[in-house]
């Protein structure tokens, strides 16, 4: 298969492309933060040449800048299908702001808010922001269907405490070891936790497909499987 620069009509200024190849630092960035990251490190975590990276970014700011931008702008996008106003079913919306938490809790790992928060805090308190503002939303969500009676009577802001909590522990593998619990698992048991705690009348439609969801991203943040 042709690498993206071999195509024809490539440009390196694509923004596709510079997307991609960034989405490759996600899974290291997690687990150890950025700063003691080179270039050289860089480039063989893209599967690229260090002369190609060049091409591709100027620097390391420039390309922890692109993640940051990414990582707005999908909280922002994506919560406007799901979040108030929205036409999806509370359950569907349930479901789906369940896995969008579960990703925004893996990559704001502590490792890479650190080096965010020292490096860049321009960038830091704008990721920061983005989550507050989701938050925001998040909970309104929550309270419209409480006053519906979709979902149960309850704190709105501690229900996003309890994720941020449990999803945080559950992206320790130290954690998961130390109580002898499989992410894949874990996940599982603590959608359905989840579904009963919130929902008034919980229904089965649409588990297995939330369990194929919860198992794909099990593997990809276990083991980098897309």
């Amino acid at each position: 298969m042709k690498k993206p620069e071999e195509q024809p009509g490539f440009r390196y200024n694509d923004l596709e492309c510079k997307c991609r190849l960034a989405n490759k630092l996600l899974a290291p960035f997690r687990a150890t933060g950025f700063q003691q990251l080179r270039m050289d490190d860089i480039a063989k975590q893209m599967d690229i040449s260090k002369a190609t990276l060049y091409k591709y970014f100027s620097s390391k700011d420039e390309i922890i800048d692109l993640i940051v931008d990414q990582f707005v702008n999908s909280v922002e996008e994506n919560d406007a299908e799901d979040l108030p106003g929205a036409e999806n079913s509370y359950e569907v919306r349930f479901r789906n702001t369940f896995v969008r938490t579960l990703m925004i809790a893996s990559y704001r790992s502590e490792p890479f808010l650190r080096d965010l928060r020292e490096t860049f805090p321009e960038l830091y308190g704008k990721l920061e922001s983005a989550i507050a503002a989701r938050n925001e939303r998040l909970c309104t969500f929550y309270e419209q269907g409480m006053n519906e009676g979709v979902f149960n009577p309850q704190n709105a802001t501690l229900l996003l405490m309890q994720d941020e909590l449990i999803f945080r522990n559950l992206m320790d593998p130290i954690y998961l070891m130390k109580h002898h619990l499989t992410l894949r698992n874990a996940l599982w048991d603590y959608y359905l936790i989840k579904k009963r705690q919130l929902l008034s009348s919980p229904k089965d439609d649409g588990d297995e497909v939330m369990r194929e969801r919860l198992d794909k991203l099990a593997s990809k943040f276990m083991y980098g499987v897309s």
